[in-house]
């Protein structure tokens, strides 16, 4: 509503002398204002359409309409516009009524005309208290905005946000919380935040940390439970507000497990990368001295003619010819180099790859079942990385199993159509139904930290689909896990048989 000098008041009367009268007595308490007539509903609905009104002063006896049916129409038109009934001596139940449906006052004529000197008085109050209802819906209308647009930010923000009352308890929890510790979004609610600390030392961090000084906010790394029990390293921001003369904590938290685990690998990576150039050189100065060593042990048995003594250089020699294949190995799967296709034997890439990894097995007692199927055809592939994948699955199967006292590993390799197949079969712990469609992620771990990156998998599923092949896991908890992977077959039997790789003995 516009100020007082520029309020335009519409008085509907169809007495002409009423209607001038309650004009001139507007207009001389004013000191500036329009006052507009109409002395039947349709000059009164015609205004109304037409002007933007501040006020209506409005008689409740017209033609062929009274002033409660009027003022309805009116604010279907308007519902915004106050309305000021005026009635006749002894209807004060009509006025009653009227302010029942929507009229702010209402004023009763008087014979000897005294209800003009109280006209004035009562639209200016009309006009003030519609001004202020107006003021006050606004400013409602900008707190519920406010309120909206906050809790908008709140609920979509990218982080955790929960609030605790000076106990503890979660009074409430964006998306992203529940979202970060996988609950609904009531299951939180009058819980404790303790349940969510991984251990007692980190429930005491947590508890040392809203004890502190709450004038300043706070900072701590925790280590928290997130879906199905995984641990997650988590950075929480604790500041305190008032709300209602309570004390209320907002916990701001932020998921930090992959940033931690990407600077892991990185340290990781380097390592690595330092072992690789370290077994390159030891593994060539190995060679070397395995070389007199073969050469000797070979003129030996020539000039032996003692059957014991050569068999014992036999053994000798075959057991050099396993340690240079094992660094050969070694050498070939450490080496940096790019994709390498050729046809080979599958039976054999992965009988060499196990042999890296024999020492380890053996020593743990883990009991490998190799059911390798005979007369494979040849696969076109990268052999060093089909090697990786499979040590890869085999490091995961022998993860599984370490803590049990039968420890078993199934691999087999067979024929599928147009594929070759490779599988690795573990009786190990499993994997839950919640982490199945997670395992092929980066970073994903179902162990602590120190027992792999979280990559093998995920390196194994880029390297398959590299080679335009299928990999697949299937697992229960507790039921142990098998992981199959499928390789394209290229038709070789145009080759001849010395561009045929070796097969396994």
């Amino acid at each position: 509503m516009s100020g007082e000098s520029e309020e335009r008041i519409l008085i509907v009367d169809d007495d002409i002398d009423h209607n001038d009268l309650q004009k001139d007595a507007i207009l001389s308490s004013f000191d500036s204002c329009t006052v507009l007539q109409a002395h039947d509903p349709d000059e009164c609905l015609e205004a109304v359409a037409k002007s933007e009104l501040d006020l209506i002063v409005l008689d409740y006896t017209l033609p062929g309409m009274d002033g409660l049916t009027l003022m309805e129409q009116v604010h279907e038109l308007n519902p915004d516009i106050p309305v000021l009934m005026v009635t006749g001596h002894g209807d004060e139940n009509v006025a009653v009524e009227a302010m029942k449906q929507g009229a702010y006052d209402y004023l009763v004529k008087t014979p000897d005309m005294q209800f003009l000197e109280a006209l004035p008085l009562m639209v200016k109050r009309t006009l003030l208290e519609h001004r202020v209802r107006l003021e006050k819906m606004e400013l409602e209308e900008q707190v519920r905005q406010t309120k909206d647009y906050l809790e908008k930010i709140i609920e979509n923000a990218g982080e955790a946000i929960l609030v605790l009352d000076s106990s503890g308890n979660v009074v409430s929890i964006n998306q992203a919380g529940q979202e970060m510790f996988d609950k609904k979004g009531t299951s939180l609610f009058s819980s404790s935040i303790y349940v969510l600390a991984k251990s007692e030392e980190d429930r005491g961090h947590l508890k040392q940390a809203l004890d502190s000084d709450r004038a300043k906010a706070n900072r701590i790394d925790l280590k928290m439970l997130g879906p199905a029990e995984r641990t997650l390293d988590v950075s929480v921001c604790i500041s305190w507000i008032e709300v209602n003369a309570d004390a209320r904590a907002v916990l701001i938290m932020r998921d930090m497990t992959q940033l931690l685990d990407m600077q892991r690998q990185l340290i990781e990576r380097e390592k690595l990368a330092a072992i690789g150039e370290l077994v390159g050189s030891v593994g060539h100065e190995l060679n070397n001295k395995l070389g007199p060593i073969l050469g000797y042990a070979e003129l030996m048995q020539r000039s032996v003619k003692d059957e014991k003594t050569r068999q014992r250089l036999r053994v000798i020699e075959d057991s050099a010819l396993k340690a240079k294949g094992i660094i050969e190995a070694l050498l070939g799967f450490s080496r940096h180099r790019k994709a390498l296709r050729s046809y080979f034997d599958l039976n054999k890439v992965l009988h060499d790859a196990l042999s890296l990894m024999e020492f380890q097995l053996k020593k743990n007692k883990v009991k490998v079942d190799l059911q390798f199927a005979e007369d494979l055809p040849d696969v076109f592939a990268d052999s060093v990385q089909v090697q990786q994948v499979f040590v890869n699955l085999l490091k995961n199967a022998y993860q599984a199993v370490q803590h049990l006292d039968d420890k078993r590993i199934l691999v087999r390799t067979a024929r599928e159509g147009s594929s070759l197949m490779f599988s690795v079969c573990d009786n190990g712990v499993g994997i839950s139904e919640f982490n199945l469609d997670r395992v092929f992620k980066p970073f994903f771990r179902t162990g602590e930290f120190g027992n792999g990156a979280g990559l093998g998998l995920s390196v194994a599923y880029g390297i398959v689909k590299e080679h335009n092949g299928d990999i697949a896991l299937s697992s229960t908890e507790k039921g142990g896990t098998e992981v199959v992977v499928r390789l394209p077959m290229h038709n070789g039997s145009d080759r001849s048989p010395q561009d045929r790789a070796p097969r396994l003995a």
